[in-house]
């Protein structure tokens, strides 16, 4: 056996001083991935946070390739906005990733992307300056058919300002529901008899305590998915299931995130720096599907009216959008009236049981950006 091996790493760049920079990178090629080992240059394993492996559509052409750049940056390419689902993470502290023996990753196939995005997450809260980083990811590759196609979903919380927490809080919990309507209708066009679910990786940022996924068929709640009731930051890998899980039409997940703000003033939102918060599941399967996404989002209204919002001005032309009355938060964000409403751990509380009994926006996504029609 010829363990074959192809390595993705960063040009070495000097890093902006910012707190949180993303960089992405192109490359293509026909492989079939049978584990995926990271490359943190010595000395950098406190910067590089997370790197993120996407799929990409084939508009792009090979002008892009070792093409890199800033991403979530006003100057980012539009090429960037091509390549939206994920196929592979890795968080720091993790390890490398080794796929089962009848189980692959295939890339560059008619079937398949033949471009993926290298996306690396760099964390400088201390503004060190000078810093100059070549990371990234070492593929080990084979030419034999894998009898079954590997794919990923990201499942929790979509990440977004409207996932919000308040400070004070020992606890508080987020919840991100993968629902039984888009499963049903994402497994029942492409694979009746359900998915093979192999390992799960659980993700949140530095006010994260405890990460849970649960399984529920026909309303029933299953054995757990996946759980770290002792949730470290700096120690984030994929974990593989004991036996596979099943996936059938109609199931569905739901994601809980425990956080503790209680050393912060200010309210923490959903979003990339590790000082925002994700709550995220990434589920690792077989075989693949045409589903990226299954996530939720509570309403963002029910969460405004808790602090006495009444009015927003429309049409809303600037992000985060402007309250309107009453008085007291006339022409703040909604993010500055969140941050100017007196918290106590008891309204924390009382808003934590608010937003769990909220409606939910959903995003069932399929590879790009089109959207199942749930």
């Amino acid at each position: 056996f010829i363990a074959l091996n192809l390595t993705i790493l960063k040009k070495k760049k000097k890093i902006h001083l910012l707190t949180t920079v993303y960089y992405a990178y192109f490359m293509h090629g026909i492989i079939i991935l049978e584990k995926i080992k990271p490359l943190i240059q010595r000395g950098h394993e406190y910067l590089v946070h997370h790197i993120l492996l996407y799929q990409c559509t084939n508009h792009l052409n090979d002008s892009t390739l070792n093409d890199g750049h800033e991403c979530y940056h006003p100057n980012m390419p539009d090429s960037f906005q091509l390549c939206e689902t994920i196929i592979f993470a890795w968080a720091i502290g993790g390890q490398g990733f080794i796929y089962p023996p009848h189980v692959g990753l295939s890339i560059g196939t008619p079937n398949d992307p033949t471009y993926v995005m290298m996306e690396i997450h760099y964390d400088n809260p201390t503004h060190k300056q000078g810093l100059i980083d070549s990371s990234g990811l070492r593929l080990f590759y084979t030419s034999e058919l894998k009898k079954y196609d590997a794919g990923v979903i990201e499942t929790g919380v979509w990440v977004s300002l409207y996932h919000m927490i308040p400070p004070r809080m020992f606890e508080f919990m987020s919840v991100g529901h993968c629902t039984s309507e888009c499963l049903e209708e994402a497994l029942d066009y492409e694979r009746p008899s359900g998915i093979h679910i192999f390992a799960v990786l659980l993700h949140a940022h530095l006010a994260g305590q405890a990460l849970r996924t649960l399984h529920f068929r026909n309303g029933v709640l299953q054995k757990p998915l996946a759980g770290d009731e002792t949730f470290d930051f700096n120690f984030q890998e994929f974990q593989y299931l004991k036996e596979e899980r099943v996936l059938l039409p109609g199931d569905s997940l739901i994601t809980q995130c425990l956080y503790n703000t209680n050393d912060r003033r200010n309210m923490t939102w959903g979003g990339l720096s590790t000082r925002n918060e994700m709550c995220l599941s990434y589920l690792m399967y077989y075989p693949r599907i045409n589903l990226s996404r299954c996530e939720s989002l509570p309403e963002i209204a029910g969460q405004l009216k808790f602090i006495g919002v009444k009015e927003i001005y429309k049409p809303v032309t600037t992000w985060p959008f402007i309250i309107k009355s009453p008085k007291k938060y006339r022409n703040l964000s909604f993010t500055e009236a969140m941050d100017t409403y007196r918290w106590s751990e008891q309204k924390g509380r009382d808003f934590n049981e608010l937003v769990l009994e909220l409606p939910i926006n959903v995003r069932c996504t399929k590879y790009g950006q089109e959207e199942w029609s749930v």
